[in-house]
């Protein structure tokens, strides 16, 4: 079954299991705050308590308003995080060309675009904001991903991790001594998975092997590189997958873009010591419902023990 039909079909059996007209409009608007904790082996003492707002899958569109965008981005703020983690699909995609493809930017996708930039220009955090991209964003063509990484830049100050690190350091006071230290985690983010653009190689290139590293991928399948890599990569904070977005009792969810199954619809998965939250996200995508799966803003704290 194709997603398309699968929603579609989702749709109308959502709708009878719905019942009434009252919850079918409020259940796609009823953001929750997904509150996480995450122990960390090695984790510096002074990243104990360390917070990361996860906003994931806005889907900026004719179904996405900018109102939601923007109580999800008052949401995150109101936790008030050290450090703010996008992992795309700012916009729905209609266009399925890839990365190397070229489409003229519909006129619809600058109007989304801009009004995603405005609802989540509200964002601040003392560590930073850092951005990847998501398959939807690839497939509205190379116009728009330029035009996203421009604006969120400039608007609201993103540092977009397409294959790279950045080092955030904090500084430490050792036992009986007056001597000052820095300590520091990594946070990397790799294009979407499905393109071929896509490198946790060169993400990890010039980082020490046993720093703790927390890796931003719009699709969680970015485990099945990390493990024939076999590199050391402490925690992954995606979405992709909208935890099924329509998600029936005792079914689950009949579909998921993912490779793996029903491992990573959402939540805490653990692979040994790594550890991946997959948000349910913020928009919706192909049909303006939810059932059983609320959006969400997930709030992840990092802790030593």
């Amino acid at each position: 079954m194709t997603r398309r039909k699968f929603l579609i079909n989702g749709l109308r059996a959502g709708v009878v299991l719905l019942g009434t007209k009252g919850v079918y409009n409020t259940s796609r608007y009823n953001i929750e705050i997904g509150r996480i904790t995450l122990v960390v082996a090695d984790l510096p003492s002074s990243f104990d308590g360390f917070k990361i707002a996860l906003l994931s899958d806005i889907h900026s569109s004719a179904i996405v308003s900018e109102g939601l965008i923007s109580r999800s981005a008052d949401m995150c703020m109101a936790e008030a995080p050290d450090v703010i983690a996008l992992t795309g699909d700012f916009i729905t995609g209609t266009n399925e060309v890839g990365g190397s493809g070229k489409v003229e930017m519909e006129k619809d996708a600058r109007q989304y675009i801009q009004r995603c930039v405005n609802a989540l220009s509200t964002l601040r955090a003392p560590a930073g904001i850092y951005g990847v991209l998501g398959n939807h964003d690839f497939w509205s063509g190379q116009e728009a991903v330029d035009s996203i990484c421009r604006l969120f830049t400039d608007r609201i100050g993103v540092v977009w991790l397409r294959n790279k690190s950045v080092r955030i350091k904090r500084p430490a006071q050792p036992a009986n001594s007056r001597e000052q230290t820095d300590q520091s985690i990594y946070i990397l983010g790799v294009d979407d998975h499905w393109e071929s653009s896509c490198s946790l190689t060169n993400a990890c290139k010039g980082i020490d092997i046993q720093a703790v590293k927390v890796l931003l991928s719009h699709n969680p399948d970015i485990n099945i590189d990390i493990e024939s890599s076999r590199k050391k990569i402490d925690v992954v904070l995606s979405g992709h997958t909208h935890g099924g977005q329509i998600v029936f009792p005792f079914i689950g969810a009949p579909f998921l873009p993912s490779t793996s199954g029903q491992k990573y619809i959402s939540g805490v998965v653990r692979d040994g010591a790594r550890q991946t939250y997959i948000t349910t996200g913020v928009g919706n995508n192909m049909v303006p419902m939810r059932y059983n799966c609320p959006p969400e803003v997930a709030l992840i704290t990092l802790r030593s023990s």
